[in-house]
């Protein structure tokens, strides 16, 4: 096993593709019958590059991660990492990629400083170099002051930034992040994001399963959109917004009499939060400002705005159709 593991880390170095999923399906068997969580996925992760991994929940986004690290068996399909088959291998994944699972880490007494010195240790960084390290990403993220606190006393987003330092410290060149700015306040987002970046300028490839579409779209250079265990979108933010085509986005604050009614050219309704929203192409500009003026006059609605469409109204409109 030793010279497997070897093998692979002297071929980090070379290898363009850092994982590359072929045909996968899962297939979950149950007295109640059988689930297909992956169906047949193909999908390469890029030295150098973020891929950002949307969906609903039950997409099949941790299924997908599960597989790629080794605690799930595959149905069909291969996975490799590094050159390197998981499928016939699994214990490969966990050695050769970087994990921050959604979950919170149980750290008890231990503090954020020694739990990431410990992590950058064990896979080998020397402990001079791994201080220095994880004392640069403590300042970066601006977590200092909690440093060598117990883990057990810090907030939600405190940890979710240890468990992030944790899993990129002396970093493996894969790394899969799984929602890494939950519970994290908006400050410190803008500072982990920055660091994600940096990641990739230094040549590693990221995995990036996450809900918040909006701050993925300025981040990832991919998009793989997931919906029932399917790969329904893939491409560039761009790509998939459809650059130089891009519909607009009007979004109103309907009154009590607003009657839910809009007009027949109106693309791709949904809810936001206490407004409404719709696409509508830049030829039809003219004909939804006169729209929008005239519920303001008849008191249905209180105002609205235009805006380019984003890449979340574009997500939601491909996960609604898709059933």
């Amino acid at each position: 096993m030793k010279n497997k593991f070897h093998k692979a880390l002297c071929a980090e170095g070379m290898s363009k593709t850092m994982i590359k999923i072929d045909n996968l399906t899962k297939i979950y068997s149950s007295r109640k019958g059988k689930t297909v969580a992956n169906d047949n996925i193909s999908l390469n992760v890029n030295q150098g590059e973020i891929i950002g991994l949307l969906g609903h929940n039950g997409a099949g986004k941790t299924t997908l991660v599960n597989q790629i690290i080794g605690l799930v068996t595959p149905t069909n399909g291969d996975i490799s990492v590094l050159g390197q088959s998981v499928t016939a291998n699994p214990s490969i994944g966990r050695y050769l990629c970087a994990v921050q699972p959604q979950s919170q880490l149980a750290l008890g007494e231990l503090s954020p400083m020694n739990a990431v010195m410990i992590m950058g240790q064990m896979r080998g960084g020397k402990p001079s170099e791994v201080k220095a390290e994880a004392t640069r990403l403590f300042e970066a993220l601006d977590i200092m002051e909690w440093a060598h606190k117990e883990s057990i006393t810090l907030s939600g987003g405190v940890k979710r930034l240890m468990a992030f330092c944790m899993a990129v410290i002396a970093a493996k060149q894969v790394i899969i992040l799984d929602e890494p700015t939950n519970d994290v306040d908006p400050v410190r987002r803008r500072y982990l994001w920055s660091e994600i970046k940096k990641l990739t300028n230094q040549g590693r490839g990221v995995m990036l399963v996450t809900h918040n579409v909006n701050e993925a779209e300025n981040v990832v250079d991919r998009v793989v959109i997931m919906h029932h265990g399917k790969i329904i979108r893939e491409g560039t933010v761009g790509e998939i917004r459809g650059a130089g085509e891009r519909d607009l986005r009007l979004e109103f604050s309907p009154t009590s009499a607003f009657d839910a009614r809009l007009p027949a050219w109106a693309k791709a309704p949904f809810a936001l939060n206490e407004k409404k929203a719709f696409a509508i192409t830049k030829e039809q500009l003219h004909e939804g400002i006169d729209w929008a003026r005239t519920q303001v006059e008849r008191g249905t609605i209180f105002d609205y705005s235009l805006s380019e469409s984003t890449l979340e109204d574009v997500y939601v409109n491909l996960t609604g159709r898709a059933g």
